[in-house]
């Protein structure tokens, strides 16, 4: 008696993109291993819709299904006992949603392995942040605004950098988002926010510094989205100008005496003209 080992079904691998611009095409791939059953079908479904199907064992082996938001690019599918590959192409807000590959094996179990990914269209950044409103130099006791702006669907989350360490959350005022939306339908968000900060660290008292200031925006928390912009500033000591005043403390102290030992001068001549006159 013979005993024949089954081996497993398994979908090894599922890719679909996390977030990609609503100019881009959108390629779907799914990769499953079959052991020792032969391949019924591989489906693509969108939010549980059936959008495309490849049957190697029951001709026409595509077939394509109208789903809203789904346009296959002509030529794009690429299917076989490995792997079955589709395009999406003119995407729109519809588009984004959750993309599952379904494969079946063939009878009599028809067993059956899926997975599924989130796919979001948005409109990707073209440039980086932009700062504005800071100063060339400060001083002790001068109060330090930075605006940053950011455009990008879906909304980024920025964060301000000094010298490389996060700004203080009480430093950094609430986001402030402005909405449009793009021929496409997608909403579009410009963000903004505002750092604060006020210069009374004494060091700067007799020390000069430089700050490195730096806004970070992020998508979603991918890597290659990230996008971030620098400006610097110079906190000037406060010492010259303490010194200074002393000087004019000091200026105004001597011309006071001044004035007062010509007082006493005029004093003493007024006495003498007067005993003259007496005698």
């Amino acid at each position: 008696m013979t005993i024949q080992s089954v081996e497993a079904l398994t979908l090894s691998n599922l890719s679909v993109p996390r977030i990609i611009d609503v100019a881009q095409k959108a390629k779907l791939s799914c990769s499953y291993e079959m052991g020792n059953r032969t391949l019924n079908s591989v489906k693509w479904y969108k939010d549980g819709q059936e959008f495309f199907r490849y049957s190697p064992l029951t001709p026409p082996t595509t077939n394509w299904f109208p789903v809203k938001g789904v346009t296959i690019a002509d030529g794009s599918s690429l299917c076989n006992q490995f792997m079955c590959n589709v395009e999406l192409e003119k995407l729109n807000v519809n588009s984004s949603g959750q993309y599952r590959c379904e494969v079946s094996g063939d009878a009599p179990e028809f067993k059956l392995i899926d997975k599924a990914a989130n796919l979001t269209v948005g409109v990707l950044p073209k440039s980086d942040p932009e700062i504005s409103g800071v100063e060339r130099t400060y001083q002790y006791r001068n109060t330090l605004l930075a605006n940053c702006s950011f455009e990008s669907s879906p909304a980024a989350k920025l964060t301000w950098y000094i010298n490389n360490k996060t700004a203080s959350q009480s430093s950094m005022l609430p986001v402030v988002y402005d909405v449009k939306r793009n021929d496409d339908g997608i909403s579009v968000y410009k963000s903004h926010l505002q750092l604060r900060i006020y210069i009374d660290d004494k060091r700067y008292i007799n020390k000069s510094e430089m700050l490195e200031l730096r806004c970070s925006a992020d998508i979603m928390g991918v890597a290659s989205l990230r996008r971030s912009s620098q400006a610097r500033t110079t906190i000037l000591a406060s010492k010259g100008s303490g010194h200074n005043q002393r000087l004019t403390e000091n200026g105004a102290c001597a011309s006071a005496r001044a004035a007062t030992i010509a007082a006493w001068f005029l004093c003493i001549a007024t006495l003498l003209r007067w005993r003259c006159t007496l005698s």
